[in-house]
């Protein structure tokens, strides 16, 4: 039996954050949830989880700077970023990948196939 992999949801957006941990938790990941980036990069210190679902357009500190600071932060055990975006721009697109992330998904798709995606960067080694 595998173990119960974890998902870290970062957005702005609380209701945004209660649907994905209601879908994901139901799914069976491990989920958290966190508000802002800097909140998250906190919770992140607690415990690294194997995924983080990342807002690009928050206030404060963006996806994208928290993205940066992951990375920066976490050589042994890096955790997959995905990009979670209203922006589907090409620019956003090349500064989430800059960053570090592993890919961007958009906001556009049914919040039902987030954890059939989310499993196809959890695959074990």
């Amino acid at each position: 039996m595998s173990q119960q992999k974890t998902v870290l949801v970062v957005d702005d957006e609380s209701s945004l954050v209660q649907l994905c941990l209601i879908v994901l938790e139901g799914a069976g990941f491990k989920v958290r949830g966190a508000y802002s980036g800097r909140q998250a990069l906190r919770m992140i210190t607690e415990e690294i989880p194997d995924l983080v679902l990342l807002d690009v357009m928050m206030p404060g500190m963006n996806g994208i700077e928290v993205c940066r600071e992951i990375r920066s932060s976490y050589q042994s055990h890096r955790p997959c970023i995905i990009m979670y975006t209203a922006d589907s721009s090409d620019a956003t697109k090349r500064s989430s990948l800059a960053a570090g992330a592993n890919a961007l998904l958009t906001k556009e798709i049914p919040i039902y196939d987030l954890p059939a995606r989310i499993r196809t960067f959890l695959v074990p080694n």
